[in-house]
């Protein structure tokens, strides 16, 4: 039985509490928004906010040229292998985080300090 696990506006951040591996459950969804991006340009992601699992399941998608949002697939948990089943609009969260958004936070996670720009003379 599935039970509301995060609030209906949840992001990746949000679920980074309940995932015992941070970086590597990150750096999976970061791996599916750009097989996503590399085939449509652009890339979000929504974690499932209800369900019973460790690793909330993610949806990644992509603004269509009529800019639409298109589902690209959805992702068990921190699976590299698509699980269309879990699609079902009301188990998805309404907030989402964009390809560049992911990075930064893989980037966070892996404690990446962006190099500084050389002072202008």
């Amino acid at each position: 039985m599935a039970v509301q696990i995060f609030q209906p506006n949840a992001t990746v951040t949000d679920a980074l509490p309940t995932v015992a591996d941070k970086e590597e459950y990150v750096r999976a969804i970061l791996g599916n928004l750009m097989d996503c991006k590399r085939k449509h340009g652009n890339a979000n992601v929504r974690i499932g906010i209800a369900g019973t699992t460790k690793v909330p399941s993610h949806k990644v998608s992509y603004l269509d040229p009529a800019g639409e949002e298109a589902i690209f697939g959805a992702y068990a948990g921190k699976s590299p292998a698509k699980d269309d089943v879990l699609v079902r609009d009301d188990a998805w969260s309404s907030a989402s985080m964009s390809f560049p958004e992911v990075q930064a936070l893989l980037g966070e996670l892996r404690h990446f300090k962006a190099p500084s720009k050389p002072a202008r003379h």
